[in-house]
């Protein structure tokens, strides 16, 4: 009955550069590239081993197409919304509904690719924007979860998975109610970190975190999906391919956690601040 992240949204303002630039830093081809015929928008889908990620642009009239020209007019492009999976849709409903989530009853969605030869559906449960904070998001059902396939990986060192995705916050206790009681993910880790920007809840589901930053110093009326970490089996591997590529990324360093090894890409991440880590233990 609960949820897991089943997909984050980077709206693009040239889907065709974007998905360049993308391919080069994750170091895998797309699996999917279509257009939502009924929401006027067009998608470039990266799959990896835990969630994928979906470079949205506006193309044609809908409100899909609306929301990321009005998301790059505020904002320019970058991370754009959270889309969290289920499995089973009545207890997931029920169960957000008892928790005092506004959610909706399913509505069908479609999209096709750019060839017009296959075609993709699913089911989407919505709630109004204050649930998350301002935080644009939904659930959903993909009528065949096998329609997506693995990005077919083009270099060494590829990008393997979503780490963690950042949030930040100025009501703690609102998070811990969406995420939580409301959404069902597990709160793993909670900890003061003024050295890391704030308080800190680590929520974990599919072999990834949606790390929440609590602070007075952020928006008190909106919360802010900030940034991305990625996963790779092998750091020095993925930097040394990013710096043949012309792609701008700092030196590895140790990482915050203990463990872990990391470094910052500077370029080709669709103005989504971005860190790549390995964890040495996996």
């Amino acid at each position: 009955m609960s949820a897991c992240v089943d997909h984050i949204i980077i709206a693009v303002s040239d889907l065709e550069a974007a998905t360049r630039d993308y391919a080069r830093m994750l170091g895998r081809d797309p699996s999917w590239r279509g257009r939502h015929p009924d929401y006027g928008s067009a998608n470039t889908l990266f799959v990896l081993d835990n969630t994928y990620l979906e470079l949205l642009a506006a193309e044609g009239s809908g409100w899909a197409g609306d929301r990321v020209t009005q998301h790059i007019a505020d904002k320019g492009q970058g991370l754009m919304g959270l889309v969290f999976g289920v499995d089973e849709i009545g207890p997931f409903i029920d169960r957000a509904r008892k928790a005092g989530l506004d959610i909706s009853d399913p509505l069908t969605g479609h999209g096709t690719d750019l060839a017009e030869t296959a075609e993709r559906s699913w089911q989407n449960m919505v709630w109004p924007e204050d649930a998350a904070r301002g935080i644009f998001s939904f659930a959903i059902r993909h009528d065949d979860p096998d329609a997506l396939k693995p990005a077919p990986v083009t270099g060494a060192g590829p990008c393997t998975g979503v780490d963690h995705v950042v949030v930040q916050t100025s009501d703690i206790d609102a998070s811990k109610n969406f995420y939580g009681t409301q959404l069902g993910i597990r709160l793993a880790l909670e900890q003061s970190r003024p050295d890391w920007g704030g308080d800190m809840l680590f929520f974990r589901t599919n072999h990834m975190s949606i790390e929440v930053i609590g602070s007075s110093k952020y928006d008190a009326r909106l919360d802010h999906l900030w940034g991305l970490a990625l996963k790779t089996d092998d750091i020095e591997a993925t930097h040394a391919r990013l710096v043949e590529n012309s792609v701008a990324v700092s030196e590895v360093r140790e990482g915050r956690k203990p463990g872990t090894r990391v470094c910052t890409v500077k370029s080709h991440c669709l103005d989504v601040p971005t860190l790549l880590v390995q964890h040495l233990s996996s």
